[in-house]
């Protein structure tokens, strides 16, 4: 996968848990959804870590380095190059 298709999983995956995340906020009680959550939440913390490991962090939150900031290091994960 390139690193935009990458980003893109990201994304959708992202949308998704936002959308289940607002039907949740009304439906408290609803079992299906509730996995439905957890089965995408689990998928989109794949994602990340996948696309992370290729490509370096997707937000400063997730700079592991000790050493020093590397979030600046390479291009933004918003960045696309021409």
């Amino acid at each position: 996968m390139t690193r935009e298709e990458m980003l893109r999983r990201v994304q959708i995956l992202h949308f998704v848990l936002v959308d289940v995340n607002e039907y949740l906020d009304t439906h408290p009680n609803c079992e299906r959804a509730l996995c439905f959550f957890h089965k995408y939440n689990e998928l989109y913390k794949q994602a990340v870590a996948e696309y992370e490991s290729a490509f370096g962090p997707l937000t400063a939150a997730s700079v592991k380095s000790t050493e020093s900031w590397t979030w600046v290091e390479e291009p933004w994960p918003w960045e696309v190059e021409d």
